[in-house]
């Protein structure tokens, strides 16, 4: 029986030895990805894997002490290498000397392995003693959410020491008075959950409220759908509001019930809004630190993150995209997964995300600004300004931060030189993220005040009715996603619906499309002014039809090319330079990241700048072949203060290599230079 026990503990060290040099292996080969639901410190890593053949393999009880005491001191990345380690091995001993480790490492993540040790009945005492000591070290809110399991656990022990000791921690865990607190005036998230229902109960036909997911402790995470549900979402746009990652910010939450309760209202311009737009709404994305701080008035604090309801009850980030991914995150980070869900299904426009203080607090207001995500400013400040303006025309003074400091806010620091800079972190959060993703354009506020916010947010739904400066059709600019020149790539479709699936796939494949204006010629007169642009949409079909980028090399590859009219275009160029830079110029960041050169299946959209407002086009084409006016397939027109020509090619007809060219006239040549004769007279103009 003893040989019995001997070989099987022998068997399970083998299979632990075997399972840590596959995690190794995985993280080596994986230390600049996200391997879980957080970033894996490799050089911990390694010292845990040495120290673990320390506890398994060493014979002295006093050598084996002093590995378990140098597992504790590790930080807590080594956490799931510990706990991958206990539910491999198979002696007791084994198991015992890591519930050792793992009771004092005061991580959230621990709790299962705890409560495991605390139902099975073959640990000892003291493997039993330090489960409930390493769940007391937990956050007081991870054990509220376990009162009844810890109970019945309770129950289970036969001995009286360890019974003690739960019954103590039970006791711990009684929930605070309510205290009077200003958080108290605001609805709990139940409450929250109730009253949106209320309203979308009376109003059936525009608002839906649906669960998008639950927070660590179980609380349904809420997304509000506002939209005439009686015409087509083909023509809407997408616009997301989120708030209250950090359960503290009351102003968030309130605020999006007060943008909610005024979208559900009369007046031709809120209806214009929910005829034309899809407005979600998630008002509290963090549940758990919301009810915290309203009932007590005090935030719960993660032990791990050594912080409080600004994160979720593990102490991580909600808003942290590096926390979307991997097995962990369905049960540390729920709350960002609903989010991503969210995003993942609707593609948003445009979004919103507010940031505030409580009640009774102040803070300057400001828009499209974040001090924690460099990435996170838009690429089109001018709706900042726009939503600005309405929130200082309501009444709230607006905080424009590097305007009003007076600095150039940079990623990278600049030593020596960090007082004349405005330096902001790199890592990536919501909004970063839902530009990386979708080209949405995504904006985050500060806010103290709930009728500010709302100011802002109704100037910002009021832009998706517009059409914008540069656009064709009404909604948000976000179709636009890379310029070059004369030339730049668009979202192609006749309804907003196929316009952002367009787009969401051409700004996803813009590192392997190769794109400029290779003859921009001005005539001396007013007709015969003449654009050439090309556009490989895979790198394979620039190498193959671009070649080198010369004139000599273009010509020669797109005489070959059997679907170009090659007559028309050599004509057309003749006497007249060509040209494109190859490879593209860096700040395109063509071939960067994963290239996967996969065909365009959505459509594309090329446009042609011109510099005069009047500009009259007599001759369209694709691909030399003559073209008509047509949103779908051909082109359109839109003017002021100089002229853009948008060239449609559908899904079915987008191909490796596309030309487009026009000729147009003018009434008035613009003047260049200065002439000798007549400027220098002061009193000619």
């Amino acid at each position: 029986m003893l040989g019995d026990t001997t070989s099987n503990h022998r068997e399970g060290e083998k299979q632990l030895m075997k399972t840590l040099t596959v995690l190794m292996t995985v993280f080596a080969l994986f230390s600049s990805e996200v391997v879980s639901a957080r970033e894996v410190n490799v050089a911990s890593a390694g010292k845990a894997e040495s120290l673990l053949k320390t506890l398994l393999q060493e014979k002295d009880d006093a050598v084996r002490e002093r590995a378990v005491e140098a597992l504790v001191k590790l930080d807590n990345s080594s956490t799931p290498l510990l706990l991958n380690a206990f539910r491999q091995a198979k002696s007791r001993s084994a198991k015992e000397a890591l519930i050792n480790v793992l009771s004092r490492k005061k991580d959230e993540r621990t709790k299962a392995v705890l409560f495991a040790v605390l139902k099975d009945s073959a640990f000892s005492e003291k493997a039993k003693e330090q489960a409930v000591s390493g769940l007391s070290e937990l956050t007081r809110v991870v054990n509220r959410s376990s009162v009844e399991e810890l109970k019945r656990l309770h129950e289970l022990q036969k001995s009286e020491r360890v019974k003690s000791k739960l019954k103590a921690l039970l006791a711990g865990l009684e929930p605070f008075p309510i205290k009077d607190n200003p958080f108290a005036k605001d609805p709990s998230s139940a409450q929250m959950h109730k009253g949106l229902q209320g309203w979308a109960r009376v109003h059936p036909e525009i608002m839906d409220v649906e669960v998008r997911g639950k927070s660590v402790l179980g609380k349904p995470i809420l997304l509000v759908k506002i939209t005439d549900e009686n015409i087509s979402d083909d023509n809407k746009s997408i616009v997301l509001f989120t708030s209250t990652h950090c359960g503290g910010e009351e102003i968030g939450a309130t605020s999006l019930l007060h943008l909610t309760k005024w979208l559900l209202g009369e007046g031709e311009g809120v209806k214009r809004i929910r005829e034309r737009i899809i407005v979600l709404i998630m008002p509290c994305v963090n549940p758990d630190g919301w009810d915290a701080r309203r009932r007590s008035g005090r935030p719960y604090h993660s032990v791990r993150g050594k912080t409080n309801t600004a994160w979720n009850v593990f102490g991580i980030n909600i808003y942290d995209s590096k926390f979307w991914f991997g097995a962990a995150a369905a049960e540390e980070n729920p709350e960002g997964l609903a989010i991503l869900g969210v995003a993942e299904e609707f593609h948003p426009d445009a979004s919103m995300d507010i940031h505030a203080t409580q009640r009774g607090g102040t803070m300057p207001d400001s828009t499209g600004f974040s001090w924690g995500d460099f990435n996170a400013h838009s690429f089109q400040p001018l709706i900042v300004e726009e939503m600005n303006r309405a929130m200082e025309k309501a009444g709230c003074l607006a905080e424009r931060p590097a305007m009003d400091a007076g600095r150039i806010k940079i990623g990278s620091r600049i030593p020596g030189r960090e007082h004349n800079y405005y330096r902001i972190n790199d890592k990536q959060t919501i909004m970063s993220h839902l530009y990386l993703r979708y080209h949405t354009l995504a904006y985050n506020c500060e806010a103290a005040f709930d009728f500010a916010v709302v100011a802002r947010a109704r100037r910002l739904l009021e832009i998706g009715t517009e059409t914008w400066r540069n656009e064709f059709f009404p909604g948000y600019p976000s179709r636009q996603v890379g310029r070059w020149g004369s030339m730049s790539i668009s979202a192609w479709g006749d309804t907003e619906k196929k316009r952002r699936k367009s787009r969401v796939e051409l700004w996803r494949k813009m590192n392997q499309i190769h794109f400029s204006s290779i003859t921009n010629a001005r005539s001396p007169g007013l007709e015969d002014h003449k654009i050439l642009s090309i556009c490989a949409t895979t790198t394979a079909a620039s190498e193959k039809w671009i070649g080198f980028g010369t004139k000599a090399d273009i010509m020669a590859n797109l005489a070959k090319h059997n679907r170009i009219k090659f007559d028309y275009i050599e004509d057309f160029v003749r006497g007249l330079p060509v040209s494109i830079r190859t490879p593209p110029h860096y700040s395109l960041g063509y071939k960067s990241g994963e290239v996967t050169d996969a065909p365009i299946l959505n459509g594309l959209a090329m446009r042609l700048f011109i510099p005069y407002a009047g500009a009259e086009i007599y001759d369209a084409r694709v691909d030399g072949h003559k073209v008509g006016r047509s949103a779908v397939d051909g082109y359109i027109v839109q003017r002021g203060p100089g002229t853009i020509v948008q060239f449609n090619i559908p899904p079915k007809k987008v191909s490796g290599l596309h030309l487009v060219s026009l000729k147009y006239k003018v009434a008035r040549l613009h003047r260049q230079g200065f002439d000798q004769a007549s400027d220098w007279d002061l009193k000619v103009n």
